[in-house]
């Protein structure tokens, strides 16, 4: 669950409400509590929306899809995590931890079908949903794992081009203020990630801004040879890109990458405008 602290929380709430508006007045189309949160989907028209919550909290859309464009990414923190491509637009292979609806796989599936990705999730209600009511499913090349995404990594073999952290639950015991679970950010699961990484590999971390955000990057920043951090617009969220062996792509790489990519239009955003979201600091 996405459920930033503080001011934080109110605005990924009202940057929520507004991509998912048509949602709030639609049709409950279905309802499950799992272990780890409360899970409605609901429709409107030809968006749908998965909101996730704990009973004791507020609700927030954790996914919206657009039934007729289903590739096509609704939230801008997901845009931002594509990024991800623009420093390794070679990538042969993917880990995601963290599944929601299944934007981010539906998304790399259409535009980087060539990708073998492999998807852990913890909490096996959310792979059902995103699989009977967004039609992410398992292909040739996309495996989704039910896991605790360190065990994964400390079990697996398997070697990445890209992982993309984009795990968070209800906030408890086990994670910090704004759900980010604690097992994710100690020293000996960035260890993990360095030896899961092929050379010149990079992650991903999508933070909730708010009071354990600045202690988390700099947790990045501590474990890892070179960072960059975006700020999404209308959200509440930082996404953190990481490099455990070198620097990362220099800006001229990435520009020319950018509008090559936005020369063809047809991601549905640009990314010349999400590279515009990087703190100064890292460019």
């Amino acid at each position: 669950m996405r459920r930033p602290a503080g001011n934080a929380w109110l605005h990924a709430a009202l940057a929520s409400l507004c991509l998912a508006l048509a949602a709030c007045r639609g049709v409950l189309v279905h309802e499950v509590r799992s272990e780890y949160s409360h899970i409605q989907v609901y429709d409107s028209g030809a968006r749908r929306a998965i909101y996730f919550g704990g009973d004791d909290g507020p609700r927030v859309v954790e996914t919206l899809m657009d039934l007729r464009q289903p590739h096509v990414l609704q939230h801008a923190y997901a845009r931002a995590a594509m990024a991800a491509f623009l420093y390794r637009p070679d990538a042969g292979s993917c880990l995601l931890v963290g599944l929601g609806g299944g934007s981010m796989v539906r998304f790399i599936n259409y535009h980087f079908a060539n990708v073998r990705l492999d998807v852990v999730e913890l909490d096996p209600a959310v792979v059902a949903v995103a699989r009977d009511f967004f039609g992410t499913t398992e292909t040739a090349r996309t495996r989704i794992v039910v896991a605790d995404g360190r065990e994964y990594l400390e079990r697996a073999t398997q070697r990445y081009d890209l992982i993309l952290i984009d795990a968070h639950l209800h906030p408890g015991e086990l994670t910090d203020r704004s759900g980010h679970p604690l097992s994710l950010q100690s020293d000996a699961f960035y260890l993990s990630i360095h030896r899961r990484l092929n050379t010149g590999g990079v992650v991903m971390f999508n933070i909730l801004s708010g009071a354990d955000a600045q202690r988390y990057v700099d947790g990045i920043r501590g474990a890892f040879f070179a960072t960059q951090v975006y700020h999404p617009g209308s959200t509440g969220n930082l996404i953190v890109f990481a490099s455990p062996q070198g620097p990362l792509a220099n800006d001229a790489q990435l520009q020319e990458r950018a509008k090559e990519w936005d020369r063809r239009g047809t991601f549905g955003f640009s990314f010349e405008r999400v590279l515009g979201e990087r703190e100064p600091s890292a460019r």
